[in-house]
């Protein structure tokens, strides 16, 4: 069971006030709610960086010279984000004790939205094109990176239909709105901005298939920008929550000067 602490209590204050709604202290069942953004505990986050880094060295003596030199930062971003997917899943089994849960009423494709679907097709899609085009020019590095965008489209889909599909909390329609607002931040653990990120350092360390650099440079652009729109849609669409009861009202501010003085008459 999540239990409600100061800490707790003032990360829910902060996060209700970002999201439109200033409480003096919010209710109990929302402040558990709010707390399971905290990711897994530290030794387990260690845990899956640690196995999955080990996995990106077995993976990189597949191929040996030639390879992309982004497997490392690949498997980092893998043991990151199952790690996190980990945690909000046990944080989601302590949260029983607070009350019901129900299937989300949403569509998956309205969780998602849009554009984040854009962005995963075109990162996937377009990663794929570009390999299968590479692998007569350089078969190594073709098929090295080629595998990568396999495993990362294995990782991103695992999180993300887990994620569409978990039950919401819905005690009360202020802690559905809460648990629809967090499930959608929580899409984001997958943003396909983290397919195009690692290929960095093949860019600036010139290993690229020749007469590629310029074709990954504008793929890695195009995913980043449709992801930014996403982003800046989503951050709109769930800015604010809706109006009801999130706790005490806030006690207001007893330095505040008030004038007593009676009105003055009309002239």
């Amino acid at each position: 069971m999540i239990e409600v602490t100061a800490a707790t209590e003032s990360a829910a204050l902060k996060w209700l006030a970002g999201h439109g709604q200033r409480v003096g202290r919010p209710a109990p069942v929302l402040t558990a709610l709010i707390a399971t953004r905290q990711p897994s505990r530290w030794w387990r986050y260690f845990l899956y960086i640690v196995v999955a880094s080990s996995f990106g060295v077995a993976y990189s003596l597949l191929f040996g010279h030639g390879m992309t030199e982004s497997v490392p930062i690949y498997f980092l971003y893998f043991g990151m984000q199952l790690s996190m997917w980990d945690g909000f899943r046990r944080n989601d089994r302590a949260l029983r004790a607070w009350g019901p849960s129900r299937k989300p009423a949403e569509l998956w494709w309205q969780v998602v939205g849009g554009w984040f679907l854009v962005s995963l097709v075109v990162a996937f899609g377009g990663g794929i094109a570009l390999a299968v085009t590479m692998y007569p020019t350089d078969r190594t590095y073709a098929v090295s990176w080629l595998g990568l965008l396999i495993l990362s489209a294995l990782c991103t889909g695992w999180v993300l239909i887990g994620t569409v599909r978990r039950p919401l909390f819905a005690e009360t329609a202020e802690s559905l709105a809460v648990a629809r607002t967090l499930r959608a931040d929580q899409v984001y653990v997958v943003t396909p901005i983290l397919v195009v990120v690692p290929l960095v350092m093949d860019l600036l360390e010139d290993r690229l298939p020749p007469g590629f650099a310029s074709w990954l440079a504008d793929y890695s652009a195009a995913v980043v920008l449709l992801q930014a729109v996403a982003i800046i849609r989503h951050v709109r669409r769930y800015r604010r929550l809706p109006p009801g009861d999130y706790g005490t009202p806030p006690v207001p501010d007893p330095g505040t000067p008030v004038d007593w003085s009676p009105p003055r008459e009309a002239r």
